[in-house]
């Protein structure tokens, strides 16, 4: 079986090599998935730079990537809701890059006919963010206008619909050339961080405010947006000076959110949702390294996706 691993810490043309592993067994509670597309995401790159070494032991070679979607296999004698040829969306531990993945039955949904391939793999992550963000972190108190920083991103262009569909009057900025991208997806009100002054133009309208940016300037500016009393939420760091009273939290993934009841939301909304994909690349090691030297630069908005040829 072919796999695509890191054998250290290091640059991504350094480190990334194609390995043959042996086809791990399947017990009771689990899915062997053969892979159709897995997604490359700026978490792996971070784990193959070292930079989570301190939270993370890996043992080398380690098969990175958490995202993917393909056909099942084999599956465990208490599993119920996938059987053998069934097309599912996962959402791994590790090892996604590859030709197949075992996986807990708990991650693994139903994929609908009309989801890509790309959409599948593609969405995880960023839609597992958007939906517990929204539905655990928040919930209730996330008010009806929400401002949306990176909205152009993975996250970004996700939690811009997710709220729309709530009703949600959605505040959005991006990059000019992201600008049509943006709109298309329902922003109420669009803003080019690279021509105007965000928070100047928002300025106390948006009862949370989500940071879904690599960081930067964008937290004073969201800042400056939050009403007094607001919700302020970071992908990233937090403000180092909070300017308001407010509701101060940073999104991180949770033991307490359950993958199933987030995916079969996906799987469920899929057809009212879009997902930039920025890139499909082939099942080659050198398009694993292409991705993630793309992922370290500054990358056009969308997925990059590792797909099997049909």
């Amino acid at each position: 079986m072919k796999r695509f691993a890191m054998k250290d810490y290091g640059t991504a043309k350094d480190v990334l090599i194609e390995i043959e592993a042996e086809a791990r067994p399947v017990d009771e509670s689990h899915v062997r998935v053969a892979l159709k597309a897995f997604a490359i995401n700026p978490y792996d790159v971070a784990l193959r730079q070292g930079k989570m070494r301190e939270f993370r032991t890996l043992k080398f070679p380690y098969v990175l990537g958490n995202d993917g979607a393909g056909i099942v296999t084999e599956v465990g004698n208490k599993i119920a809701h996938v059987k053998v040829g069934d097309e599912v969306i996962i959402h791994a531990i590790g090892g996604t890059y590859g030709e197949e993945v075992v996986v807990p039955g708990k991650k693994v949904v139903k994929k609908p006919a009309t989801m890509s391939w790309e959409m599948a793999a593609g969405a995880v992550t960023p839609w597992l963010t958007t939906y517990n963000l929204v539905t655990h972190l928040l919930g209730a108190k996330i008010g009806e206008t929400v401002m949306v920083q990176g909205a152009s991103g993975a996250v970004g262009s996700l939690l811009l619909q997710f709220l729309k569909q709530q009703g949600k009057t959605v505040l959005a900025s991006a990059s000019k050339r992201n600008e049509a991208l943006v709109r298309s997806l329902g922003a109420d009100q669009f803003a080019a961080y690279d021509e105007t002054d965000v928070g100047a133009k928002f300025a106390d309208q948006a009862d949370t405010v989500i940071d879904a940016t690599k960081g930067g300037q964008a937290g004073e500016a969201g800042q400056q947006i939050m009403k007094e009393g607001g919700n302020f939420v970071a992908l990233n760091a937090l403000p180092s000076k909070t300017k308001k009273s407010g509701n101060y939290l940073s999104f991180a993934p949770s033991k307490e959110y359950s993958d199933d009841e987030a995916l079969t939301e996906l799987a469920e909304l899929a057809d009212k949702l879009h997902l930039t994909i920025a890139e499909v690349l082939p099942f080659t090691l050198a398009s694993v390294v292409t991705a993630h030297e793309k992922l370290e630069g500054h990358p056009a908005a969308g997925k990059l996706i590792i797909k099997q040829v049909d």
